[in-house]
């Protein structure tokens, strides 16, 4: 046991100096692309802003353009650089990069609306990213939702204000279905009858109002809970039950009639103190969000980056060296020496892992510097990283079986890189993978430990139990398969 630990730990000197001899190696593998997403994430716009020129050819245009509303409708998502009446010029504007997009407002909406046709609004750009593509035709489509909600509001507004014609004979109305329910119950029906002869004067005045009032009147029973489709009609219906002869069925009409004034006025009332952008977006939604990660792409990223580094550093450093010490020969010495596979894979994991070890912590402190916390328990992070090294060091001996230069093994080494970006959650969610393709993620370490470093920094929570089944599977896995690559080095120098 003594002598297999002495082995052991002068491998782990040897790996541990060879790197410390190669700065530039660590500064290539390391700090450079660090530095590079560093400046990447802190210069990147999660919503960039449009340069936006409104076309209007037509001055005398019946739609109104006015530029708050216009501010209101697209703001956040463009910059309202001006309006212009040449959509020749603007469109030269475009083509020259002096602004990213132009909205064409229709000549004459109106007519083209009276026609039975919807008025359109062009949008031009010159984007060809596939996401700035899909950015402005959500842009687009909310725009121009949001002017056709202001439309609305206008127009409900005009009907609000057109319904005082009808308030005054409304109170006309109900104030001589009083007079007719005291009549009958006073029992003079003379004098009943002469006020239900003025309550039907008064009734077609109302009814005769405004042409839109109606059109009010239904929207407000079907919207604020009136059984009837036309408010009107039950009035109607009581002031010809109030005729009767039966002057208890009549007195008994009279009081309905009185009621359903009161509580028509009421509605009305209500209708009218509703703002009109309240009747036109009665709903809204607010979402609650379980896990309440970070919304800044450089805070989100920054987990996941050190995942990316330190896989991409122990791929690289396990697999050049395995390669050099099969072009040195130095694999005929250790064969012929009574160092064994296994204490020279151990030695190699545990000099390599000291290292990765520490780049880890310097990378951690880095992150918690920039004010990013560790919402989970620092003993579950340091799990996953060290998971994350022995499965990226194992894949990097696997790796070397593979390689017969240094060159091929860097190459490889890239490819685990773009692999790593492309296919593990770093930039795209696993769920929009193809089944068939997400298979690719789980052939590196990268992938585990992204949605694990994700569970203890953002989450607070445990590793997922998939993730951390990857965790642990993927080391012992590749560990067995590098043991078997260094193993066929020695037996090929002995033969």
């Amino acid at each position: 046991m003594r002598a297999d630990l002495i082995r052991t730990l002068g491998f782990i000197r040897k790996e541990f100096v060879s790197v410390i001899r190669q700065p530039r190696l660590l500064l290539t593998l390391v700090v450079a692309p660090f530095l590079i997403l560093l400046i990447f994430g802190l210069g990147y716009r999660a919503d960039p802003t449009l340069r936006t020129l409104l076309v209007v050819e037509n001055e005398e245009s019946q739609l109104a353009i006015d530029r708050q509303q216009l501010d209101e409708a697209f703001s956040g998502a463009i910059t309202l650089e001006g309006t212009s009446s040449d959509e020749d010029a603007a469109r030269l504007m475009l083509d020259n990069g002096e602004v990213d997009l132009l909205i064409v407002a229709p000549d004459d909406p109106l007519e083209v609306i009276q026609s039975g046709e919807q008025a359109v609004f062009e949008v031009v750009h010159r984007e060809i990213d596939p996401v700035l593509k899909s950015n402005i035709r959500l842009v687009a489509r909310l725009s121009v939702d949001a002017i056709n909600r202001r439309v609305v509001a206008d127009v409900i507004a005009a009907a609000q204000e057109e319904t005082e014609t009808v308030e005054d004979p409304l109170r006309d109305v109900r104030e001589t279905s009083a007079l007719l329910v005291a009549a009958l119950e006073s029992g003079d029906r003379s004098e009943a009858d002469r006020h239900l002869s003025a309550l039907r004067e008064q009734l077609e005045v109302a009814e005769t109002g405004d042409p839109r009032t109606d059109d009010l009147f239904a929207s407000v029973a079907d919207n604020l809970g009136t059984t009837k489709s036309d408010p009107l009609l039950s009035v109607e219906e009581n002031l010809d039950a109030a005729e009767s002869e039966d002057v208890e069925a009549a007195t008994e009409a009279a009081r309905e009639l009185e009621s359903s004034i009161g509580e028509l006025e009421e509605t009305l009332s209500a209708a009218r103190q509703l703002a009109p952008e309240l009747l036109v977006n009665p709903f809204r939604a607010e979402i609650e969000e379980i896990d309440d990660a970070p919304t800044q792409p450089g805070i989100f990223y920054s987990p996941a980056t050190i995942v990316v580094l330190l896989q991409h550093l122990a791929v690289t450093v396990a697999a050049l060296s395995v390669v050099r010490e099969r072009q040195l020969g130095l694999t005929e010495v250790f064969r012929a020496s009574p160092l064994g596979t296994g204490e020279a894979l151990a030695g190699k994991y545990v000099g390599f892992g000291f290292i990765g070890v520490v780049v880890a912590a310097a990378l951690t402190a880095a992150l918690v510097g920039f004010g990013i916390a560790i919402r989970g328990s620092l003993l579950s992070y340091a799990l996953v990283i060290v998971l994350l090294l022995l499965g990226s060091l194992g894949l990097g001996f696997v790796l070397s079986g593979f390689s017969k230069t240094d060159t091929q093994a860097v190459q490889f080494a890239m490819i685990t890189l773009l692999l790593s970006i492309f296919f593990t959650g770093f930039i795209l969610p696993l769920q929009q993978l193809l089944p068939a393709v997400r298979v690719v993620s789980y052939l590196v370490p990268a992938t585990y430990g992204i949605q694990g470093i994700h569970d203890v920094v953002f989450r607070g929570a445990g590793i997922e139990p998939v993730a951390l089944a990857g965790l642990v599977l993927y080391p012992i896995v590749m560990a067995i398969a590098a043991w078997l690559v260094i193993r066929r080095d020695f037996d090929a120098k002995l033969g």
